[in-house]
């Protein structure tokens, strides 16, 4: 529809490993390994698989969310580094998303050259902002292949006619079974979001919108489909959601215990990605800006042409905008949330992540749809010119490379590199079974270190009495209180948290222990051995 040069096929090597390219090149400019995620899942991957790693440390002992992903990739953290999973995730994520991709441009009749342009320009769009703190491109976890075994489901999903065999359902199922096994939470609301749009083909004026022959026997398709569907995902998730429904359904505390341990989690620990009310006003205006572009390009492909593929991808992101404005009215408040009625059930509703379809569905929608309707108003002339995308691509490069964080937050260049170095030496000359007691800003510790963590403030648990304890370790180093802890301590002050806490170590930059000498120290941090 949008142009005449030859479009790739569905799984089209040659595309894909263009895009796959494209998409693990922006990954290792714009976040450079370890990305903000990557210590967090694949220390746990690594501790999966080897008890000692870090052992005694209180996140890598806590319950699995992402089974499936910490049994298979922390295999290959007993043979290969860190760094180098890290490194070889991203580029098998990115060979998974690009199949994706391809798909979903197939899917739109996009030819290899703007397949090639609407991945770049998807990922130009990623630099300029989101809403909830979603993220397609970046650093190795679960949530990016699961993306893209998404999106291959739900371009088969889209090319879906009424007479489309058994067969071709039960492969969607595979598929979205396979995300949501890999990432719960992705898989699923891919499955929602398809049933939904699938359901509404019942109200006529929808089915009469998308289809210009007959609708008699919808009912009856969309009835089978979905059984077909849902109920091959479900069983080929299993191995991934039976974990998560365990910790879900932990019945373990009592209900006070866990509406306090889900509202710590979202009103908390990931109020960026679940409260609505914390979204900052740049987020939503970006969010409303994309919709803008999307309904203008959506119109004008709609004016020339019925476009069937179109019409069902709009009705999807119709179901994504509608989980997300649930989310809003279920979580926006303006005073504490204990205030709010119901707080426990809101909490509880809110874990499940309502705003991340809509905020990759967003991007995904402006890039493809742009890029449908400017080839189609350039008639191929774009894709024809031979220094057209090289030229595009490298501005994407060299934007994201500009763009790329500095330093973890609340580090300089400087102490970051003497913080690396501490831990360097933590790694060659501490016990394995070392404990250490370390700042609220210790970036990547275990990574670094290879040695346990009394306490992390990124790495909080899933299950509600992993959470209640973090909140709680978090409290005995009054981090929540900061004027607990005195700048200089007493080597009774050490004893105490020795005692306390089973410490074996002390990692600070902000204190002084009075008459006893660090065992290391740098320009920037010192290491007191508390044993």
């Amino acid at each position: 529809m949008c142009d005449h040069a030859p479009r790739p096929k569905r799984f089209d090597l040659l595309t894909i490993l263009l895009v796959a390219a494209l998409f693990a090149g922006f990954s290792l400019l714009h976040a450079p390994v370890p990305g903000v995620n990557e210590p967090h899942y694949l220390c746990k991957a690594s501790a999966t698989w080897d008890s000692s790693y870090c052992a005694g440390d209180f996140f890598l002992k806590s319950q699995n969310a992402h089974s499936v992903f910490f049994w298979v990739v922390g295999y290959f953290t007993q043979y290969w580094s860190l760094e180098t999973v890290a490194v070889s995730g991203r580029i098998v994520s990115a060979f998974v998303l690009a199949w994706g991709w391809v798909a979903l441009s197939s899917a739109f009749s996009l030819s290899r050259g703007g397949t090639v342009v609407s991945a770049g320009l998807l990922a130009a769009i990623t630099l300029t902002g989101n809403l909830s703190g979603e993220w397609i491109l970046g650093g190795f976890e679960s949530k990016v292949p699961a993306w893209g075994l998404g999106f291959v489901g739900s371009a088969g999903w889209l090319t879906t006619t009424g007479a489309a065999p058994w067969r071709h359902w039960l492969n969607i199922g595979v598929l979205l079974g396979l995300s949501t096994a890999a990432h719960p939470v992705v898989g699923v609301w891919f499955l929602i979001a398809i049933s939904m749009s699938e359901l509404a083909r019942l109200f006529s004026p929808v089915a009469q919108w998308i289809e210009t022959g007959s609708t008699a026997g919808v009912l009856k398709s969309v009835s089978s489909s979905l059984f077909i569907m849902n109920g091959t995902a479900l069983v080929v998730a299993l191995p991934g959601v039976i974990p998560a429904f365990k910790i879900v359904t932990s019945s373990d505390l009592s209900h006070w215990e866990r509406g306090t341990a889900n509202r710590i989690q979202v009103f908390m620990r990931l109020k960026h990605h679940l409260d609505p009310s914390c979204f900052p006003p740049a987020a939503w205006i970006h969010s409303t800006v994309l919709m803008i572009v999307i309904g203008y390009c959506s119109c004008r492909l709609l004016k020339s042409s019925h476009h069937r593929v179109l019409r069902r991808y709009l009705l999807l992101l119709v179901a994504a905008v509608i989980v997300a404005a649930a989310g809003v009215a279920v979580g926006s408040h303006g005073g504490p949330v204990v205030h709010l009625p119901q707080w426990s059930w809101r909490a509880f509703l809110l874990k499940f992540y309502p705003f991340r379809l809509i905020d990759t569905l967003l991007p995904v929608t402006a890039a493809l749809t742009v890029t449908v309707l400017v080839l189609h108003t350039l008639q191929n002339r774009l894709v024809g010119t031979d220094t057209t995308i090289p030229g595009f691509l490298a501005v994407v490069f060299m934007v994201s490379w500009i763009l790329k964080p500095g330093p973890p937050y609340g580090y300089s260049l400087e102490e970051y590199s003497t913080w690396k170095s501490a831990c360097k030496w933590i790694r060659s000359e501490t016990p394995k079974d070392s404990l250490f007691v370390t700042p609220r800003e210790a970036v990547a510790f275990k990574w670094y270190a290879e040695r346990a963590q009394f306490v992390s403030y990124k790495d909080c648990p899933q299950d509600g009495a992993g959470i209640l304890e973090w909140r709680q370790r978090l409290r005995d180093l009054g981090w929540m209180r900061p004027l607990q802890l005195q700048r200089s301590l007493k080597p009774s002050d050490l004893t105490w948290m020795q005692r306390h806490m089973q410490m074996t170590h002390l990692i600070t930059r902000d204190h002084v222990v009075t008459d006893q000498a660090p065992v290391y120290e740098n320009t920037v941090w010192r290491i007191y051995d508390v044993k």
